[in-house]
């Protein structure tokens, strides 16, 4: 058997083996902790076949197994769907680390087109799943057919036979006696529901198994390098940069003047009160921060940096961009930092400021790698950066930070929003339990009810197990003095 063939077959069996698996996770095992004993189980797999000599894994994914491992960890670690969804657009991150054209260029050469490429190749593979092995490289016409292999593949195709002539005969049978008829139809009563549901799920994720570890195994192929200079010059490039540029100062000037200026002078020229101006361009100006950094990278690819001097004014240009695009997002924090303070802390604004701080991270990286010309640094760079950023959340764990900063307000004379902290996971319980009691207001007593019924229903269900929601404590939740008024 040529070993393309023997290895097909092997990567096969343990895709099946994966579908069986993931079916079994789905009906039988708490959500969440299923997506993470999946991942386990295909990290066994892919051990399982090397260990048989079937495949041989490429040394690159070694590393990649310390932060699968830890990014495995926080899915079950923390009850925040919003957080839970990050933990897995990391597990994706890794998987294009893992892919062979990122393996191929090397982490630390590997560009953003190059990780875009890895990730669609992965998403591709996947799609393909089970037929590339089945049509590419298992060669069918190879296979023994001596032994116990002819005699079961045999079996196969006369019980395929024989099904549909049985169902013939067996149909003309029970027509023609009443009794068999009744006699067959118990014996074969069936609910093929339940039996449709596992084998279209061992199917799915059988098919998907059986691309990406078939694209795991795949070694690394030569990537063609992007060409190392644009085309456009100075004028073109330039004159784009410098508009912006003066847009954006601009808009900085108006910043020192009035957010910074106080509130007195807020008021006087718009009419509306501090917290007000400052919770109108919060998201706009993170928008703006957003849409520079491409910007930058594209005006870097498609100029023509041959000439030296061409290329330091460039790079004033987007130094001095990169500038002003930290003063407004020092001017978007301070403006979250008032809005917090008049409207309290909520899931997007929390983490919307997270992503500002991975953007003032990746503008800083860009500054020290492409406009000093080691532009295919950037990519890995970024990607540490995001891991970076999404450790610091599993760590400082979100709802649980949100419930204190509005329970502190409300400590503080302002309203308490029941309705948005019944909303909250389990990992804001042990916040709320510390601080309603203090509080003894009627908003309190609302929350404490309606975390209360919600918990309840949530425990009874048993719908998703983390370790956040077993171990959040018990029992009705006080509210101080105001539940007695």
């Amino acid at each position: 058997m040529p070993p393309r063939t023997r290895q097909g077959l092997a990567i096969l069996a343990t895709a099946l083996a994966l579908g069986l698996v993931a079916d079994l996770l789905a009906h039988q095992v708490p959500a969440r902790l299923d997506v993470a004993l999946g991942l386990g189980a295909l990290v066994l797999a892919l051990v399982a076949l090397v260990q048989g000599g079937h495949v041989v894994l490429p040394a690159a994914l070694a590393p990649l197994g310390a932060p699968l491992a830890l990014l495995a960890a926080a899915l079950i670690w923390r009850d925040s769907p919003t957080l839970f969804a990050l933990n897995l657009l990391g597990v994706g991150s890794v998987a294009a680390l893992a892919s062979p054209r990122v393996r191929a260029a090397g982490p630390r050469r590997a560009g953003l087109g190059d990780y875009a490429v890895g990730a669609a190749e992965l998403a591709w593979a996947s799609a393909g799943g089970a037929a590339a092995l089945v049509l590419a490289d298992i060669d069918w016409a190879a296979l023994p057919v001596e032994g116990r292999l002819r005699h079961a593949r045999g079996t196969v195709v006369g019980l395929a036979a024989a099904v549909p002539v049985a169902a013939v005969f067996g149909g003309l049978l029970m027509q023609a006696d009443p009794v068999f008829d009744r006699l067959v139809g118990r014996t074969l009563q069936i609910d093929l529901a339940p039996l449709a549901s596992h084998a279209g799920l061992v199917l799915l994720w059988g098919w998907l198994a059986a691309g990406v570890v078939r694209v795991l195994c795949r070694p690394e192929a030569g990537v063609a390098r992007p060409r190392s200079g644009g085309t456009l010059g100075l004028g073109e490039v330039g004159t784009v940069l410098a508009v912006v540029d003066l847009l954006f100062l601009a808009f900085v000037v108006v910043q020192f003047r009035y957010l910074f200026g106080g509130a007195d002078l807020v008021r006087g020229l718009t009419g509306v009160s501090y917290a007000e101006y400052a919770r109108r361009g919060f998201f706009e100006l993170v928008t703006v921060a957003a849409l520079s950094l491409p910007m930058l990278l594209l005006a870097d690819w498609s100029l023509d940096q041959r000439d030296p001097l061409r290329a330091r004014r460039f790079r004033r240009l987007a130094l001095l961009m990169l500038l002003l695009l930290d003063v407004m997002l020092a001017s978007a924090l301070f403006r979250m930092r008032l809005y917090t303070e008049s409207y309290g802390l909520t899931e997007l604004r929390f983490y919307t400021t997270a992503f500002m701080g991975w953007l003032v991270l990746v503008l800083g990286w860009f500054g020290a790698t492409v406009l000093r010309g080691r532009r295919e640094r950037f990519g890995t760079g970024a990607l540490l950066a995001g891991w970076l950023v999404l450790a610091a959340l599993n760590l400082a764990n979100p709802d649980a930070v949100i419930a204190g900063v509005n329970l502190d307000r409300a400590a503080a004379g302002r309203p308490l929003d029941a309705d948005y902290a019944a909303e909250l996971s389990a990992d804001a319980l042990p916040a709320f339990r510390r601080g309603l009691p203090r509080l003894g207001t009627v908003e309190a007593c609302a929350a404490a009810t309606r975390l209360e019924r919600r918990w309840g229903d949530e425990r009874a269900g048993k719908a998703r197990w983390t370790i956040a929601l077993a171990r959040a404590p018990r029992g009705p939740i006080d509210c101080g003095a105001g539940r007695s008024g």
